[in-house]
């Protein structure tokens, strides 16, 4: 697993050298609202998103009796993909020149086309041994995505403007998955089957993330404006349940909780074709890395025990918007 701290240097580093927006919308106004002391922007679109978010299991893990028993990491992966459209409205105020507020909302357009990949190492005497894989049709999905920040503008010229934040980062996927087949690579008997169409795994992650930014806008014009950003978060929260359906003793529930961090960039340009009416299009990429532990129960509310967990995702976007500047 790569160290986000690592990559946070190294993005403060190229949002220096490039431009300023985080996930939030920060449009530079255009130059004809720049002599109000309230300027407003609002912009819908759509936005293409690439990715995944895929959690791990291992050991330790602890019995209901609170024993705990040590080993390997991980024994089992998931891989829920997210190569998905949405829809995506924008909206900011600045006051006075000085502060900017951004808000973006999020909603998904379609379910993602790529399968979920499941996979487990059940040999302890060969914990790299892929016992069993599996891939699963996405039957169902959500997403909602909310940001908000606040941006405290402390250079501004005629061409350049530097600023700093504080944002808030939601962001929740919900899966309903149908299994295609499920195979044993290691030849281990028993394993192998073949998907029914019933729902076999419901799984929902929700993120949580406060985070700093530091960006900067460039004014090449009075029609074309580019903006870039970096933000960091130290205080990611994530929370997340997985229901196999199918299993015995009424399904198997695990619910996580874990922490961690996360890193943000952003990078957009924006053409007025009018003083009011404007076309925008970004790229941005978010990275989100959080551990902690998963508890397990059967569906008929008997304890399985507790196991370690970790939580990745990578998502990488592009956008175009259609907005007004008032």
């Amino acid at each position: 697993m790569m160290s986000l701290k690592r990559f946070s240097t190294l993005g403060l580093g190229m949002m220096l050298l490039t431009a300023g927006t985080a996930q939030a919308d920060s449009t530079v106004p255009s130059p004809a609202a720049l002599d109000k002391p309230v300027q407003f922007t609002l912009a819908a679109g759509a936005e293409r998103m690439e990715g995944d978010t895929t959690y791990k299991i291992g050991y330790p893990i602890t019995s209901p009796s609170g024993v705990t028993f040590d080993g390997y990491f991980p024994f089992s992966e998931l891989e829920w993909p997210l190569d998905i459209w949405l829809a995506r409205i924008d909206g900011s105020m600045v006051i006075k020149k000085k502060i900017r507020v951004n808000a973006t909302v999020k909603k998904d357009l379609s379910d993602p086309n790529d399968n979920m990949i499941d996979s487990d190492w059940i040999t302890e005497s060969n914990p790299s041994q892929l016992d069993i894989y599996s891939e699963s049709e996405i039957s169902s999905f959500d997403a909602l995505i909310y940001d908000i920040d606040v941006d405290w503008i402390f250079v501004r010229s005629e061409m350049v403007s530097v600023y700093a934040g504080l944002g808030f980062l939601y962001q929740d996927f919900d899966y309903d998955a149908k299994i295609i087949s499920q195979t044993s690579p290691s030849g281990i008997p028993g394993f192998e089957a073949e998907g029914d169409g019933r729902v076999a795994i419901e799984y929902d992650i929700t993120y949580t993330i406060p985070y700093l930014k530091i960006g900067t806008d460039f004014t090449f014009s009075p029609k074309f404006s580019m903006a870039g950003s970096f933000s960091f978060s130290p205080f990611v929260e994530a929370e997340d349940t997985d229901n196999h359906r199918l299993r015995e003793n009424g399904g198997k529930i695990a619910t996580g909780d874990m922490d961690g961090d996360a890193i943000m960039f952003d990078l957009s340009a924006k053409y007025n074709f009018t003083p009011v009416i404007y076309v925008k299009a970004g790229f941005q990429y978010l990275k989100i890395e959080v551990d902690g532990t998963q508890t397990q129960v059967y569906g008929n509310g008997q304890p399985i025990g507790t196991v370690a967990e970790e939580s990745e995702s990578s998502q990488t976007s592009g956008f175009v918007l259609v907005g007004f500047d008032f």
